[in-house]
């Protein structure tokens, strides 16, 4: 009996552990995708600057150049994504730990009725 009490504990830890996770993911997505657009855009202007400064520069270097003028935004919109991509593969742990906790469950007390 002890074994269910403590699985079914962890069962709802792990659910309102998800159901965070999960809340949060939405503010997180939103927050990369506009650090990625401000990233898009710091881009785009730079390399249209960059383009009518120096229209012998080879495609190379002006690639080379406007990442160094938007470096700022670069990190900020990687870490935006990580950050995202984190939250996404610890809801498929907590999803993957509550289908295993779910499964002992079933089995402790399938083992329960039947001894």
């Amino acid at each position: 009996m002890n074994d269910l009490v403590s699985i079914e504990q962890e069962l709802v830890r792990l659910s309102n552990s998800l159901s965070g996770v999960i809340d949060e993911f939405e503010a997180l997505c939103r927050i990369a995708a506009e650090a990625r657009n401000d990233y898009d855009v710091a881009w785009a202007k730079a390399l249209l600057k960059i383009s009518t400064d120096n229209p012998k520069e080879t495609v190379a270097v002006k690639d080379a150049m406007t990442t160094q003028i938007v470096e700022h935004q670069m990190r900020e919109a990687r870490i935006a994504e990580a950050i995202r991509d984190a939250a996404k593969e610890r809801i498929r742990a907590l999803e993957s730990l509550l289908t295993v906790h779910q499964s002992r469950l079933r089995w402790l007390d399938e083992g329960r009725r039947i001894g």
